[in-house]
């Protein structure tokens, strides 16, 4: 499946990988590791969600994609790493049973929790810079919010193309996305 180990990564290699496939640097944002395991952490013992431990192993995996209806700031749709599709030996889809053809995505709307808020996803967010995330809302209808690592970067391709042909496809351009990378956080709890 082409699982690497993990490594931390820099702005450069970040950049170039998704300069590569045709995303503006002003999109690329990455994890900060503490912010990001703190709020895991506070959120796994959240009484107020039924099985709030089971939810937050979602948003522990290296590929995920949220959803959220901007004037609610509400996620409407998500999909993980775990509930991709095998397609041939080495390759994964989220789309085998045409789930990206409709929007929101078919069947995907079933995993979306409320677990983090718009806002909470946005304090653990760095700019390729180091610094803290500041949110500008471009006036589009909704957000998308792309994570992936490069230590799974077959799949991180994969979701990559699959979300992005869908949202040109469905959306029309009446989006805001973020691609937010994981590598440093995953090296952080992993080592």
């Amino acid at each position: 499946m082409g699982v690497q180990k993990t490594r931390t990564v820099s702005k450069e290699v970040l950049t170039n990988y998704l300069h590569k496939r045709g995303i503006n640097h002003e999109y690329i944002l990455e994890v900060d590791s503490v912010k990001y395991a703190q709020l895991i952490e506070r959120k796994k013992i959240d009484t107020l969600y039924k099985h709030a431990y089971w939810w937050t192993q979602n948003h522990i995996q290296p590929v995920q994609v949220i959803y959220f209806e901007k004037a609610t700031q509400r996620p409407i749709a998500a999909y993980f790493n775990c509930i991709a599709e095998v397609r041939g030996l080495t390759s994964m889809t989220w789309n085998k049973e045409q789930e990206l053809e409709f929007f929101p995505p078919k069947t995907y709307t079933n995993w979306v929790d409320t677990l983090f808020s718009q806002e909470e996803l946005f304090k653990t967010f760095n700019d390729m810079n180091g610094k803290e995330f500041e949110y500008k809302d471009d006036g589009t209808e909704y957000l998308i919010v792309l994570f992936y690592s490069l230590f799974v970067q077959k799949q991180s391709d994969n979701l990559i193309k699959e979300v992005n042909e869908h949202l040109q496809k469905c959306l029309n351009n009446n989006y805001q996305i973020y691609y937010v990378n994981m590598d440093n956080y995953f090296f952080k709890e992993v080592d």
